[in-house]
């Protein structure tokens, strides 16, 4: 009883990461692309936003890929939890 309990607050948890972690991958790519467009049709811009926007950019795919982890770990968790209920 107390183990079905603890694979409840962890998928929850699973889901809220995965969550946030789209949330973020999805704004650092939007910003990321905004600023690195930005400094190349405005070459007298601060050469540290396009440095600020690459990095955003590559900072969007990982976040994407732990959203993705976060998701199949809340999936592994409920079909584990699924096979345990009788």
């Amino acid at each position: 009883m107390f183990k079905t309990k603890l694979t409840d607050e962890s998928s929850v948890w699973y889901s809220g990461a995965a969550l946030a972690c789209f949330g973020l991958a999805v704004a650092a790519g939007v910003v990321g692309s905004f600023l690195t467009t930005a400094s190349l049709v405005n070459a007298q811009q601060h050469p540290a936003l396009n440095a600020i926007g690459l990095i955003s950019l590559i900072i969007s795919l990982p976040l994407f890929i732990l959203g993705g982890h976060c998701l199949d770990l809340n999936d592994r968790e409920k079909t584990k939890a699924a096979k345990h209920t009788f």
